[in-house]
């Protein structure tokens, strides 16, 4: 079944490149070329070729000829014949070698604009990540980490796309024009993930890059997750009017982390393990199952510790509560948070 997508996708590519190259035009012509020159060769040679029986036997050697692929089962005996041999060779070979190059060059170049980030996005309900850096080249491979097959485009004004896998593409241009975001099928993506852009010198000029960016996702997908980098605290509120959903302070989250690591010293490595997936524990989420609606937050731990996992906390209407008393009633739709090994199916 795989194989017979991929031929059908194949095929699909070619059929669009020839359309975009105009080859169906010059294939129909060179069709229409070795007809007429296989009927002239059975009209000069069906007398003297006793291989030549009907005007079927004609057509079959015109297209083995132009194809150069000569079985030797026909061949001209009279010049004339000859002659017309001669020229469904030399144009066959010309005209069928032009298409086959137009054919290849076609695919390699839209391969070459894929990588150079000029080519519109067809994924749905994929991430979209702005900017990159160290930052999101992190954020992508702990994503793959987690799902290998996970869609992502990255919008960035690189000269070409980081990574070589079909499930990573890459739109280059400025994510606060529209146009940019269109071609990344921002209204069909389910998750953004705005970077701030540190090349700026200045916090404010950064923020309000990042401020222009996420207006221009909100107006275009209202429903989209959108997910913010902050450097300026007092800058909050103008993220809360472009409807982000959640904000990252990250100098103020790495300066907590950093004083928890002082004071503490296993914090730093359990920070560390726990935000990466690449090895120990993570931290996961999971909506409620309908078996521990309405049972107590005490109740939910013991389930949990079942199947060695540790729940530290619940969310609720974008309001998430750790650690809290053990009588609590938990709700439907309410989302578990907890620490495993492996994510819970």
């Amino acid at each position: 079944m795989f194989s017979i997508i991929n031929l059908i996708t194949l095929l699909r590519k070619i059929h669009f490149s020839m359309i975009v190259g105009k080859l169906y035009k010059s294939l129909i012509i060179v069709v229409v070329f070795i007809i007429i020159c296989s009927i002239f060769f059975y009209y000069f040679e069906y007398e003297y070729n006793p291989n030549i029986k009907s005007i079927d036997d004609a057509l079959w050697w015109g297209f083995v000829t132009s194809t150069t692929v000569g079985y030797g089962d026909i061949y001209p005996v009279t010049l004339i014949g000859r002659f017309i041999a001669m020229i469904v060779m030399l144009i066959g070979i010309g005209i069928f070698g032009f298409i086959t190059a137009s054919v290849a060059s076609i695919l390699v170049e839209k391969n070459l604009k894929k990588g150079m980030g000029l080519l519109d996005v067809k994924f749905k309900k994929h991430i979209v990540i702005i900017g990159w850096n160290f930052r999101s080249k992190s954020i992508i491979e702990e994503l793959i980490n987690e799902d290998e097959e996970i869609k992502i485009v990255l919008i960035d004004n690189i000269d070409n796309n980081p990574y070589n896998r079909k499930n990573i593409s890459y739109i280059k241009g400025d994510a606060w024009n529209d146009k940019v975001l269109m071609r990344a099928n921002i209204k069909n993506a389910k998750i953004a993930i705005v970077l701030g852009d540190k090349e700026c010198n200045n916090s404010e000029m950064i923020d309000a890059k990042s401020v222009l960016i996420c207006l221009a996702i909100d107006r275009l997908n209202p429903n989209i997750f959108l997910v913010t980098e902050v450097l300026n605290h007092e800058n909050v509120v103008h993220f809360e009017r472009a409807n982000v959903n959640d904000i990252i302070i990250s100098n103020q989250i790495e300066s907590k982390i950093l004083v928890r690591s002082v004071l503490y010293k296993g914090v730093n490595n359990t920070f560390k393990e726990l935000v990466t997936n690449s090895y120990g524990n993570e931290i996961y989420e999971i909506e409620i199952y309908p078996k521990h609606v309405s049972k107590t937050y005490e109740e939910i731990i013991s389930d949990f510790l079942k199947i060695n996992a540790t729940v530290i906390g619940f969310s609720r209407n974008d309001k998430t509560y750790l650690n809290p008393f053990r009588n609590t009633v938990l709700l439907a739709k309410d989302h578990i948070i907890y620490i495993s090994s492996k994510k819970i199916t």
